[in-house]
């Protein structure tokens, strides 16, 4: 703890993103450069964390790969970062060396994705899709810590907007310039791409002040009294088994299970779809652009889930659900490469309110108890679930076949099933909603 956590005094009452410093060291302007540090990350992080993963199920297509094995893959990073995520989030509760820990997955990442693109061997094809997965997920668990320990619950809402924005327009330029790259070089040299987006993410992680870092608020617990007694029951009185006993995170949880059991293959099936069935299509070109489409429609959806006062941050789940089946059906419809326009709009729209929700909804849950990290995991450990099994799933339903149409529908059905589970949530959610969503809006 000796980072930040006993230097907070010198840090003002809980400020959001714009005031003070935690030791007061560096001036006034300390926090607020570490703030903008953590942007610069999310901007280079977006392509880091995820190791080009809708360009790998391309490209192993293109070089007609059997069809399951893309789907063992894909699935094998998915179960890897499952496996990881309640570990990583415990850990990263428990640690002050975030930074570090941001560092090492991101270098992890790059050289397991170097391995992917150089190899069709399934073993090697597997084991790096694994290392990114428990790499991206530990990235993700020090992102979310990062992020709570430099706003703390005040700030959270408007920082946790403007870093998704930010990671969306990441994936939008990483997309460009690797699909350009994998057009005119081949696809190896997306990885120049990758690199270069990997620097920057490590210059990013050293520029954030160690100071800065609050530790104790990271892990969602702001006040010395309860941060004193978190500490020592977080293992006492249940770890997992309160997180299971809190209903609203549980079903928060399955519903994001859901969505991304239907949300997690619809892009590199869409491009497949071309590989396999478009002569002249240009799969991985289009991969990028979908993934720009996506990524343009995200960055103000992200800010307007973050700074709206009208709407509940629930009301954007709700219609991010609504959102997915439709989108399936459009990608049932349209099987030319200009359909992964529409259908990436409606990916953005869903996908960019989602990604900004789950944090808050988690912080929400959570608040005051200690385990931000831990219940976050928690949660992301059964959107993995999820988003793992979506890629076989879609894949075997292919088969040599190519059902590709029949595919789509059976993911949108997926989807839909997180619908009355959310509403569920909702049920569940008001027992709690009077201590734990009364924080001033900061947006």
């Amino acid at each position: 703890m000796a980072d930040a956590a006993v230097a907070m005094p010198g840090r003002p009452a809980p400020a959001g993103a714009s005031t003070g410093n935690a030791s007061g060291s560096a001036g006034g302007a300390a926090l607020p450069r570490s703030l903008m540090a953590l942007t610069l990350l999310a901007f280079f992080m977006a392509d880091v964390r995820d190791g080009l993963g809708p360009f790998l199920a391309t490209y192993l297509q293109e070089h007609k790969v059997q069809q399951e094995l893309i789907g063992y893959t894909m699935t094998a990073g998915g179960l890897a970062a499952v496996a990881m995520t309640p570990v990583a989030g415990a850990w990263v509760d428990r640690s002050t060396a975030k930074r570090t820990m941001t560092v090492v997955a991101a270098i992890a990442i790059l050289a397991a994705s170097a391995v992917a693109f150089s190899t069709l061997d399934d073993r090697w094809l597997i084991a790096s899709q694994i290392v990114t997965g428990v790499a991206g997920a530990l990235l993700a668990a020090t992102m979310a810590a990062l992020t709570l320990g430099l706003t703390r619950a005040s700030g959270f809402k408007h920082q946790t907007g403007r870093n998704e924005a930010w990671s969306h327009a990441g994936n939008m330029v990483s997309a460009i310039g690797a699909g350009l790259m994998a057009h005119l070089f081949g696809a190896p040299w997306m990885l120049a791409v990758m690199g270069a987006m990997t620097v920057g993410a490590v210059l990013s992680v050293l520029a954030i002040r160690a100071d800065d870092i609050d530790h104790q608020a990271a892990r969602g617990c702001e006040s010395a009294e309860a941060v004193g007694e978190s500490a020592e029951q977080q293992d006492s009185d249940g770890g997992w088994v309160a997180l299971l006993r809190n209903k609203p995170l549980l079903l928060f949880g399955i519903t994001c299970m859901f969505f991304h059991l239907g949300n997690g293959a619809m892009l590199p099936l869409l491009n497949q779809r071309l590989a396999a069935t478009v002569a002249d299509s240009a799969p991985l070109l289009w991969t990028g652009i979908a993934i720009v489409v996506a990524q343009i429609t995200m960055i103000p959806v992200a800010l307007w889930v973050s700074r709206s006062k009208r709407f509940d941050v629930s009301w954007f789940v709700f219609a991010a659900i609504l959102v997915l089946p439709a989108r399936g059906a459009l990608a049932y419809l349209i099987a030319a490469d200009w359909g992964n326009v529409p259908v990436q709009i409606l990916d953005g729209l869903a996908a960019g309110a989602l990604g900004v929700a789950t944090p808050l909804m988690v912080q929400r849950f959570t608040q005051g108890s200690g385990r931000f990290n831990t219940a976050l995991g928690f949660v992301m450990t059964l959107q993995g679930v999820g988003a793992a099994l979506s890629p076989t799933l879609a894949n075997s339903i292919v088969g040599s076949e190519q059902r590709f149409g029949l595919a789509f529908m059976v993911l949108s059905f997926a989807a839909a099933v997180a619908l009355p589970m959310f509403w569920w949530v909702q049920r569940h959610a008001p027992a709690i909603h009077g201590t734990q969503t009364a924080q001033p809006a900061q947006s």
